[in-house]
């Protein structure tokens, strides 16, 4: 039997237990990223046509590409990136022609990688620029001597890896290879890694280097490449991100659907917390819908973020660097514009 007494200490012993335990769960439950009421800001406007691969440089400028489909041909300078300063606000040509490119990345070193697209006058490459000299040179163009689709997204890894995805979208070329995932090692070797997604996009590593997050872009309004795959090995009937193990040689295993979501997942981001957040959109310009979200490494929801009142597609995010390291930006196409909004998150960039 308990004494009374006995019992109430029991109970108020229990009771501080419980909130202790209440406040513990509080403390370890993600804070809002996005906070109520924020709002994107548009910071830029000077583009012409598509934004695309929107990317923080070691200098704390932000890079984005403009792949410069126009009516006219001979309007058409082959693609730009343009750079943007968050500390004056001013945006200028940083790269023109750019191979029409589409995604970019700044590697460990600095540099920035460039996938360089299959629609007119594209290169169909992936090219890197030396932001000391500006020189820019091939990296890869060709895989056992047949030409690359066009690559859409890119990124690398602690080692210098670099990881792209290759994939017929546009292009009324004649396609030689499926639609595929490549790895390009230090020595310059190039290694097609996955044929599993239908139509593989936009491509992260995670922060610790053990997982590689493939998005994928099934809209069904999209163009089939007859090389294939002929179908998407894990069922993705129109978006959703796939994941990888990733082994200390850059090789993949046991890949698994983390999201699926019922619009294309185009670029994607990654914050230090291994986070990642989805620019999202149905491919249909006369009839747009597009959302951004953000999911943790298991694929869960954690943020819906709004979506800004102009551009019929949300193509790409990036987080900014240094002091801007908690801001998300975003590309839109049709029209071409640069928007931010501030988070609680900080990006992760391999340094």
């Amino acid at each position: 039997m308990v004494h009374p007494a006995s019992g109430r200490a029991c109970a108020i012993f229990l009771g501080a237990i419980a909130v202790l335990a209440a406040d513990a769960g509080r403390a370890q439950s993600p804070p809002d990223i996005v906070a109520s009421g924020a709002k994107w800001e548009e910071v830029s406007r000077v583009g012409k046509v598509f934004g695309e691969g929107v990317v923080a440089g070691k200098d704390g400028k932000i890079y984005l590409s403009d792949i410069t489909i126009t009516p006219k041909p001979e309007d058409n300078p082959a693609g730009t990136v343009y750079k943007f300063d968050p500390v004056t606000g001013t945006t200028s040509k940083h790269l023109e022609p750019s191979g029409m490119s589409n995604g970019l990345h700044v590697d460990k070193n600095g540099d920035l990688l460039l996938a360089q697209g299959a629609y007119p006058k594209g290169a169909r490459s992936v090219s890197r620029q030396n932001m000391t000299t500006g020189a820019v040179t091939v990296v890869a163009d060709n895989y056992q001597g047949k030409k690359l689709d066009g690559p859409n997204d890119i990124t690398s890894d602690a080692q210098g890896r670099v990881y792209f995805t290759d994939a017929l979208y546009l292009s009324a070329e004649a396609m030689e290879l499926p639609n595929a995932v490549y790895r390009v090692d230090p020595n310059g070797t190039l290694t097609q890694i996955s044929t599993d997604i239908l139509r593989p996009n936009g491509i992260e590593v995670s922060p610790d280097g053990h997982t590689l997050y493939v998005a994928a872009c099934n809209s069904t309004n999209l163009k089939t490449n007859p090389n294939g795959p002929a179908q998407d090995k894990f069922g993705i009937t129109d978006g959703g991100v796939v994941a990888y193990d990733l082994d200390g040689n850059g090789g993949i295993a046991n890949g698994r659907v983390i999201y699926r979501g019922e619009l294309c997942v185009d670029g994607m981001a990654m914050d230090t917390g291994g986070n990642l957040y989805l620019a999202q959109h149905n491919g249909n310009p006369k009839d747009p819908k597009r959302a951004i979200a953000a999911i943790d490494p298991a694929g869960k929801v954690l943020a819906q973020f709004p979506v800004p009142e102009e551009g019929a597609f949300t193509t790409n995010l990036a987080f900014g660097r240094g002091s801007d390291a908690q801001s998300l930006y975003l590309s839109t196409a049709f029209p071409w514009r640069l928007y931010r909004i501030t988070t609680s998150r900080r990006g992760h960039y391999f340094e």
